[in-house]
């Protein structure tokens, strides 16, 4: 029996030959599975059989990332990071015979895109989403690239993604159980040798610091040496955090690769349309006529401009008494659409109504968009202001692509609704919030009658992406001294240096935004958003 007769599963087509070839380049001697053998541990063979190769990969995916991140969420490394993350993607599905999809290259590029974005910005809010949109980026790029997604719906893709995760965890034993199979092959006596050195090393530390900690106390000098040199250069909290990231670096790529070797989700997705359509047509008919009613009214009195307002009520307070629930409402619709499009049987009746409710949808967005704009000519920019006309924008974007669905079942939504996720949310990470909103609120201030509650909103209230607009004011140091925390040696340094030059109080601004991460920034941690503020305390 050859090899490839072991590992292949008849009727699979999920392995492709490709794949299976890859093993060809595993060791002489490898032990091979038997055909009666579980079908996860056949799909896992290819990786098992070359372990070197992906164990390897996991670490230097681990070393990078702890280079690129430790105490540096949001350095110029990141893009380093990201870069590196997605070749080690793209290399192990080389190995594996999956050749890159052409969706997964808009993946790739739309995570590097988010690397770059990130170092340019210093919401550190928006840092941390940015690390969630990019596992999620990384988990449907494992999956679009090991599974045949393309009649996949949204439900089934974040489940899908949910399990994935879970399945991930679950594959923790199997770095070991490789690694064990790989000390076994009688060719790697060397490697052996090498792992029984590591442990020797391994098992002197705790008998190192046993044997230093007892000739610290027997010679003062040497407690010095130790003292000064090693635990300056050595700190042993920095070094269990750097190893505990190349550790886990290392372990969740290659449980990840494992998991999308092992595909543990079921591929198909079910046809759960059994609902009866005159149910549905009775409750979204009385939706529908409600709407229809609250539609024309929004047409004739807030867009047109006609009718009257209660008695007490302004423009502003009006828009922004209905705003929330209108958001609610039209987010609402959407998933009433597409829960009756998953579980009501076809009806053409059925679909026209839900068009209709897809276009009091619209109305609706619309309705809440000028509520909004009417709110924020009078109030200004706020971050949930501006989070949510950027989301009213991607829902208004998003809104065709259901409309289209109920007519053409087989339009990829999933994939719509990503690209158009994904596109937007760029724009917000590059277009840094913090900027626009600080430049919308100057833009609407006096500087002969500016506020202390106006620059505490600017200096404390905003991210270090609004220097820019704040030092256009030239605020002196009078100004911001009852905003800012200056310690009794940075007053007496800036009211001897220059009590009223303009920007003068910029280093105090910078240590309130920079955190322990940034006050000293240099190359590995370099922040562009940052390094403007720093440009603009050396511009004094």
């Amino acid at each position: 029996m050859n090899m490839n007769e072991n590992i292949l599963i008849p009727g699979e087509p999920d392995i492709p030959e490709t794949a299976q070839a890859s093993t060809a380049e595993h060791p002489a001697g490898a032990a091979l599975l038997p055909a009666d053998e579980p079908l996860k541990n056949r799909r896992l063979e290819p990786v098992r059989l070359n372990f070197s190769y992906f164990a390897g990969l996991s670490l230097a995916f681990g070393l990078i990332y702890a280079f690129c991140l430790y105490k540096n969420p949001g350095g110029i490394t990141y893009p380093l990071f990201v870069a590196a993350a997605c070749l080690c993607g793209v290399l192990a599905c080389r190995k594996l015979g999956r050749p890159v999809k052409r969706g997964s290259w808009f993946l790739l590029g739309s995570a590097i895109l988010l690397g770059i974005g990130t170092c340019r910005t210093a919401e550190w809010a928006l840092i941390a989403a940015n690390g969630l949109a990019l596992v999620l980026l990384g988990c449907v790029f494992g999956i679009h690239q090991f599974y045949e997604d393309a009649g996949w719906n949204i439900g089934k893709y974040f489940s899908s993604i949910l399990l994935y995760l879970l399945h991930a965890l679950g594959q923790l034993p199997l770095p070991f159980r490789h690694l064990k199979s790989f000390l076994k092959q009688q060719e790697n006596r060397k490697i052996r040798r090498a792992a029984a050195f590591l442990a020797g090393i391994l098992a002197a530390v705790p008998a190192l610091f046993i044997l230093t900690g007892l000739l610290s106390r027997a010679d003062v000098v040497f407690s010095g040496f130790v003292h000064e040199i090693i635990l300056n250069w050595m700190r042993p909290i920095t070094a269990f955090h750097i190893l505990f990231m190349v550790c886990f670096g290392f372990f969740a790529m290659y449980c990840l690769i494992c998991c999308c070797q092992a595909q543990p989700l079921t591929p198909e997705v079910k046809d759960r349309r059994f609902g009866e359509p005159l149910a549905a047509l009775a409750f979204m008919g009385s939706i529908t006529l409600v709407y229809a009613v609250f539609c024309a009214i929004q047409i004739y009195c807030l867009f047109l401009g006609k009718g009257s307002l209660p008695e007490g009520y302004t423009y502003s307070s009006y828009a922004r008494q209905g705003f929330f629930q209108l958001l609610f409402v039209a987010f609402l619709n959407l998933v009433m659409v597409l829960c009756c499009l998953k579980y009501i049987r076809a009806s053409r009746i059925l679909n026209v109504l839900l068009t209709v409710i897809c276009g009091c949808t619209a109305i609706m967005l619309a309705s809440a968009v000028y509520r909004m704009m009417l709110y924020v000519s009078t109030y200004h920019l706020t971050y949930l202001r501006l989070i949510v006309l950027w989301f009213l924008a991607m829902l208004a974007v998003l809104l065709p692509g259901v409309a289209l669905i109920i007519w053409k079942p087989r339009f990829p939504l999933f994939r719509f609704s990503l690209t158009v996720v994904t596109v937007f949310y760029l724009a917000l990470v590059w277009g840094k919030p913090g900027s626009v909103i600080g430049w919308d609120y100057v833009s609407h201030l006096n500087r002969e009658t500016i506020s202390e509650s106006d620059v505490r909103f600017l200096i404390r209230g905003l991210s270090a992406d609004a220097a820019p607009a704040i030092a256009s004011l030239d605020l002196t140091w009078e100004e911001v001294k009852a905003v800012l925390p200056f310690s009794a040696t940075n007053e007496a340094q800036i009211t001897d240096s220059a009590l009223a030059r303009p920007n003068s109080w910029f280093s105090a601004y910078y240590a309130l935004h920079a955190g322990n991460n940034y006050r000293n920034m240099g190359i590995r941690n370099y922040n562009f958003a940052l390094a403007k503020v720093k440009g603009l305390m050396n511009a004094e």
